[in-house]
């Protein structure tokens, strides 16, 4: 089967660190083709495709939906343009990926999905976070009631601040102004993995902050617009509870990113905080086990793997390998628990959640 030609809008942080080097990959070759790129930046998206070899190098975006032969269209650039861009690219009739997180507004994203559907379009968004193979594992071993009923859920988001990123030269400003800040960027990830295992969430209550104003990047102070500190609760109902924190605050850590606490026993995933701690689950009877989870075939050892997870998925799901798993009414949940997190640090009140989805069916019961 021929790849599937892509145009990619951003080429800053996001796409140099986690998608252009893998893109490069003979292996990922076979399955895409980058046909664009695009970056506002004069001269950054020419370098990087003569870097990566990728196809035409574009300043603008609409340039490039006009012009590019694309099938897909990937949205790489900060969040607060995603939006725009995705609507742009719906409307010129391409399937599109964005990166987390879709929009800034729940509003949009149904908005969004609505319009793909309605086109016969393919609209994911990241992260897959049940993509991968230990958070599928956890579902099914949760789903099984190995470890009872599920009481209580800790997720965490941190993050040292994007003034610290390896990459050099890149500006990080937008990352702590509107549409950015960490729940946007980091916490997204554990508030999608515990909805994906547990499911719509009822209401929320938060408390949140700018803990470290005085930032600076290549000389320059960064105006911190965007708190940088979040812990985020949220009430599934019957005495069940999980917490969330996002932050900009964090040099360094030593826990697992997830722990499941239930009624018979705990699970915890490590994700990438502890990736020495994959899975694990205890029960009185077996002690802490390290649940055996077959390998899938997805690279593991290629550093930043789990995005290109999510470009792959969206590539089977436009030749109609596979049904999506991203985006949609479940990304639209997850931005309506960011928003009244905000909305409930501000007010001081519990806020109640609008939107939901539909878990697929345990395994066990198909």
């Amino acid at each position: 089967m021929k790849p599937i030609k892509i145009a990619i809008a951003g080429c800053g942080i996001v796409a140099q660190q986690d998608y252009f080097p893998i893109l490069a990959l003979n292996e990922i070759r076979e399955k895409i083709e980058v046909t664009a790129v695009c970056d506002v930046v004069p001269g950054r998206a020419q370098e990087m495709c003569l870097k990566y070899g990728f196809g035409s190098a574009y300043t603008d975006y609409e340039a490039m939906l006009q012009n590019a032969d694309a099938d897909l269209i990937a949205i790489l650039t900060p969040i607060p343009l995603h939006y725009r861009q995705a609507l742009s690219a719906l409307n010129a009739g391409k399937h599109v990926y964005v990166q987390k997180t879709m929009t800034t507004t729940s509003e949009e994203a149904l908005e969004l999905t609505r319009i793909a559907k309605e086109k016969g379009l393919i609209l994911g968004a990241s992260p897959g976070q049940m993509l991968d193979r230990y958070h599928q594992e956890a579902k099914r071993i949760i789903d099984s009631g190995k470890i009872g009923k599920v009481c209580f859920v800790r997720g965490q988001g941190p993050h040292p601040g994007h003034e610290f990123e390896d990459l050099k030269g890149i500006d990080p400003s937008w990352y702590y102004k509107p549409g950015g800040g960490p729940m946007m960027d980091v916490a997204v990830y554990p508030l999608t993995s515990i909805t994906g295992i547990l499911g719509p969430a009822k209401r929320v209550t938060a408390l949140s902050g700018v803990a470290v104003a005085d930032r600076c990047w290549e000389g320059k102070k960064l105006d911190v617009q965007m708190d940088d500190n979040t812990v985020v609760l949220l009430d599934y109902g019957d005495g069940v509870f999980a917490s969330v924190q996002g932050n900009y605050v964090t040099r360094s850590f030593n826990t697992p990113q997830f722990e499941f606490v239930g009624s018979k026993g705990t699970l915890v995933i490590g994700g990438w905080m502890r990736r020495d701690v994959p899975l694990e689950v205890f029960t009185p009877e077996e002690g802490w086990t390290r649940p055996e989870v077959p390998e899938d075939g997805q690279m593991q050892d290629v550093p930043m793997m789990h995005t290109m997870v999510d470009l792959l998925h969206m590539v089977s799901c436009v030749n109609g390998d596979t049904d999506l798993q991203l985006g949609g009414e479940r990304t639209a949940h997850v931005i309506e628990i960011i928003e009244k997190a905000y909305e409930s640090a501000r007010s001081g009140s519990v806020k109640e959640l609008s939107t939901s989805f539909l878990l697929p069916e345990p395994a066990a019961n198909r």
